[in-house]
C-alpha cells in the first residue's frame, strides 16, 4: 500500500515534490500519481514515483489521497472518486475555492477531508501551507496527512472555511512579489544598473527581511520604524508611495484575490 496517491500531478503538485525531492529522506516510491497526461506520468515513473493510467487504481492502492486537480474538473471527476473511496480514508486537497461542505455532501458524512492553500515556492522547499480539518479529522490525521508538505515549506491550520480568506497571504503572495521584482528589474535598467546583479540585490534583501519577520521577537511596526528615519532616504519613499496610494492598491490586492477565489469555487 502507498503512502500517498495523487489524483493529478499538474504544476502546484510538482512543485510540492520537487521540493520534497530536495531532502535524502524523501521517498518517490511511497507515493502514486495518476495524470491523463501520459507524458506526466513517464516523468514521474522515472524519478521514481508509482504511475497509474486510472483513478481507481491509484485510490484502493494508497492510504491517503491528494486531490490536485482545477475547481472545474472536480466537479467532473468527483463521482468516480466518490465510487473508490474507502469510508475514512484521508484526503488533502489544494482544489481552490471548494469548501468542505461540498466534500460531504459527494463523499459522505464520515469523510475525513484537509483542505490545503498550497504556493509555488515549495519547489525550493521554502513552501508555505494554510490547512483545514472537517470535524471527522483528529490531531493525527492532520499530522499524518500534511506530512508531505512539512517536507517542503511552512504549515499553518486555519479555521474551516477561511480558504479564501488566506489566499492572498500565501496562494497569490508570490504573484504580487514577482511582480515587485520585475519593476524592480526595469528600475535597475533605467539607471544603468546591471538587472541581474540589481534582482540578486533585492531577491536576497526580501529573503533576510522575511527571515527577520519569521525568526526575531521584534514587531512589524518596530521593523518598519527603525528604518523611517527623519528625512532619510528610506522614509522619502516611503512617504511618497503611500501618497500615491499604494496602501489602497495592496488593499485592492487582497480584496480580489479573495473575491476570485469564492467564484472559482462556485463554477
Amino acid at each position: 500500500m502507498l503512502r500517498y496517491g495523487f489524483i493529478a500531478a499538474g504544476n502546484i503538485i510538482r512543485a510540492m515534490h520537487r521540493g520534497g525531492e530536495l531532502h535524502a529522506d524523501y521517498n518517490p516510491s511511497e507515493i502514486g500519481i495518476f495524470d491523463i497526461n501520459e507524458n506526466v506520468r513517464k516523468d514521474y515513473a522515472s524519478r521514481g514515483y508509482k504511475t497509474f493510467d486510472n483513478m481507481t487504481e491509484l485510490v484502493n492502492n494508497s492510504e491517503m489521497i491528494v486531490l490536485g486537480v482545477t475547481p472545474k474538473v472536480v466537479g467532473l471527476i468527483i463521482d468516480e472518486l466518490k465510487a473508490c473511496y474507502r469510508p475514512g480514508q484521508l484526503m488533502l486537497t489544494v482544489v481552490t475555492g471548494v469548501e468542505q461542505p461540498w466534500y460531504t455532501e459527494h463523499l459522505g458524512e464520515d469523510c475525513k477531508v484537509v483542505i490545503c492553500m498550497p504556493n509555488m515556492s515549495s519547489q525550493v522547499g521554502e513552501g508555505a501551507f494554510a490547512v483545514s480539518r472537517n470535524t471527522n479529522c483528529t490531531d493525527e490525521d492532520v499530522e499524518r496527512v500534511t506530512a508531505i508538505l512539512r517536507s517542503c515549506g511552512l504549515v499553518e491550520e486555519i479555521p474551516d472555511g477561511m480558504m479564501a480568506e488566506i489566499l492572498p497571504f500565501n496562494g497569490s503572495a508570490p504573484g504580487f512579489f514577482y511582480h515587485i521584482s520585475n519593476l524592480m528589474v526595469k528600475e535597475a535598467e533605467k539607471y544603468g544598473l546591471d538587472p541581474d546583479t540589481a534582482i540578486r540585490l533585492f531577491a536576497q534583501t526580501m529573503k533576510g527581511s522575511a527571515e527577520m519577520i519569521l525568526s526575531s521577537n521584534i514587531s512589524l511596526q518596530e521593523l518598519e520604524a527603525a528604518l523611517r528615519l527623519p528625512g532619510g532616504a528610506t522614509v522619502t519613499a516611503l512617504e511618497k508611495i503611500e501618497s500615491m496610494g499604494f496602501d489602497a492598491m495592496y488593499d485592492e490586492f487582497v480584496r480580489v484575490s479573495v473575491e476570485r477565489c469564492k467564484e472559482l469555487g462556485r463554477q
